[in-house]
């Protein structure tokens, strides 16, 4: 395994998986059952071109074998066997064990189901029925009723700058595709506004893109993302991922409207920064707010800021800069009407 890695040729990183979700109380158990000679169970690969292999089953693994020989990264000190043979293993990377213990790694013998080259249907079926016994998310089975060709653009889109650096989503939110999530729902609100963003709607909608019945427009999320990085000049605190779809969706608007960037980044941060926490629009991001009825109750108050005087721009004293560059301070006012 670390002789194919090395030469490039273990493509971990098909885009019908899940991305990396193990924390590294898991990674290290793992390399403990190693150690301890404890049988793992096979790992899953697919033929590919120039005699390299896709890794249909057993990422997680994987990712963690090839990462622990490259010294990436320590044992956890929460693992479940703290010594072996005397040694102490919390805080070992791998360069840093007895050369009997690297031995015991090196030489295990992993167990490999080979398959002949796939065709992407049959990857991404593969994939699912492998998994059956797998407790995988209805977001990670989106992604195989999504498809590998409509998996590649969400990839693409998720790495714009404004979802990048802009939004407010951890790395274990990122891991979990709440990004894609993000883009999947403002898409329901273009295409099909009668929808909610249960996990089940999601699904549905993903079949709907993979049928062909839905087209993604690419062009058009990349420029309404364009279009937000421009009107927001830092991260905001309040661009999180409820809050997200909705705000892509009324720059939509506001940027068909012929809105300058500028006016609506002051609106937006108007409307956040004077929200009433108890108000109607906050209520429907609590519990059940992927609802058909909250999702358009969110659409329909933050789109009539559209149509409301802008505000004029504030000139922040510099010791307030820090505080406030969220533009959504937390505290109760009421709404800018």
């Amino acid at each position: 395994m670390k002789s194919q890695d090395t030469k490039g040729k273990l493509n971990k990183n098909i885009s019908i998986q899940r991305r990396e979700v193990w924390d590294a109380e898991k990674k290290s158990n793992l390399i403990i059952s190693l150690l301890l000679s404890v049988p793992l169970e096979s790992l899953l690969l697919e033929e590919s071109e120039k005699k390299s292999h896709n890794v249909l089953d057993g990422k997680q693994r994987t990712l963690t074998l090839c990462a622990f020989v490259k010294d990436e990264f320590a044992l956890s000190p929460k693992i479940r066997v703290k010594e072996i043979d005397g040694v102490s293993l919390a805080g070992m990377k791998f360069s840093m064990l007895p050369e009997e213990l690297q031995s015991r790694i090196m030489e295990y013998e992993l167990t490999f189901s080979i398959l002949r080259p796939l065709e992407p249907e049959e990857r991404a079926m593969v994939f699912f029925l492998r998994n059956q016994a797998v407790p995988l998310s209805k977001m990670d089975l989106s992604l195989v009723m999504l498809g590998e060709q409509a998996m590649d653009v969400f990839a693409k889109l998720c790495n714009h700058d404004f979802m990048f650096s802009k939004i407010k989503l951890t790395a274990p939110a990122r891991r979990k595709h709440d990004d894609l999530n993000v883009l999947l729902q403002y898409m329901i609100l273009r295409s099909k506004p009668d929808m909610g963003f249960s996990g089940t709607e999601i699904m549905g909608f993903c079949d709907d893109i993979k049928n062909g019945e839905v087209d993604i427009p690419t062009d058009d999320i990349i420029a309404v993302l364009d279009y937000l990085n421009e009107a927001l000049s830092e991260k905001r605190g309040y661009l999180k991922k409820v809050q997200l779809p909705v705000v892509l969706y009324v720059a939509q608007l506001a940027k068909e409207k012929g809105m300058g960037t500028d006016e609506f980044g002051l609106r937006l941060d108007a409307f956040f920064e004077n929200i009433d926490p108890d108000g109607e629009y906050m209520s429907t991001c609590k519990s059940g707010s992927s609802k058909r009825t909250n999702v358009q109750t969110r659409v329909k108050i933050m789109s009539e800021m559209l149509e409301r005087p802008a505000p004029e721009k504030k000139e922040i004293p510099v010791e307030e800069k820090s505080k406030n560059s969220t533009g959504y301070s937390g505290k109760k006012r009421g709404r800018v009407i």
